[in-house]
């Protein structure tokens, strides 16, 4: 089969056909991932055998929920994404996610939002992220041409809806941040770009999780180094609070790191 020498699908979406950026990898999900997972686990035994069709499908299937688990840890996402969408006509509630239904910004749903702010002209104002406990306790929420105070995301799927306190007015933005998701791989084909860090980690605990699937021990040194590439990504990706104590000129706190 010349399946691992074919023509890479969506490749405009995931980068082009140019050089990947310094610090990735581009690469073919079947040759790049599931190939080395599947030796690994001791699935092909033959150095430079080709899978068959359905190892193939139970790896990439397999792929995706450790994807799917690892969206779920703020210590596994790699980047966090700034966007901005237009709040107009001002409301209450907008729709965002990938729907054949019409949504008021069509992007992919949130994760998780680890900030916001209202952009009014171009002064950004932080909302509180806040909780449907909290949101549920709020006695007043119609306050129509405001600044909002607070963001309340229901993370339903695929659309959640975005409710504000304080009702926008007109000319605002809201800009989120959001987590930046390992993506679905849908064919062996796709092309993507990886986070070099990252590679390491998905073929290695692939393998862990493939090496049962297929009635394979796995072997000790395999999960041995499946649990340090996660350490690894961890100790990148983990959150770095700010220290600060409670004194400073006019309200200011000082930032104990930057002096």
């Amino acid at each position: 089969m010349a399946l691992f020498n074919s023509a890479l699908f969506n490749q405009t979406l995931f980068g082009g056909a140019g050089a990947a950026p310094p610090g990735t990898l581009s690469l073919q999900v079947g040759q790049g991932i599931l190939y080395p997972a599947l030796r690994k686990a001791g699935v092909t035994l033959g150095p430079g055998r080709t899978p068959s069709p359905a190892q193939f499908q139970d790896a990439i299937d397999e792929l995706n929920r450790l994807s799917g688990s690892l969206n779920c840890d703020r210590m596994f996402i790699y980047s966090i994404e700034r966007a901005e969408y237009p709040l107009d006509p001002p409301k209450p509630t907008y729709t965002i996610g990938l729907s054949p239904d019409p949504v008021d910004f069509a992007a992919q749903r949130p994760q998780l939002i680890e900030s916001a702010n209202i952009v009014s002209d171009t002064i950004p104002y932080p909302l509180d992220i806040i909780t449907d406990l909290e949101w549920a306790q709020i006695t007043y929420q119609d306050m129509p041409d405001s600044i909002p105070d607070a963001l309340y995301n229901d993370r339903a799927a695929p659309v959640s809806t975005l409710y504000f306190w304080g009702q926008p007015a007109t000319g605002q933005r809201l800009e989120l941040f959001t987590w930046t998701q390992v993506p679905v791989f849908l064919t062996i084909t796709d092309a993507v770009l990886v986070p070099l860090q990252y590679v390491d980690a998905l073929v290695l605990n692939l393998a862990v999780r493939l090496a049962p699937h297929f009635q394979r021990q796995v072997p000790p040194d395999v999960r041995e180094d499946a649990r340090k590439s996660l350490l690894r990504l961890e100790s990148i990706n983990a959150p770095q609070p700010i220290a600060s104590v409670g004194f400073g000129c006019c309200g200011d706190s000082f930032d104990i790191y930057r002096g």
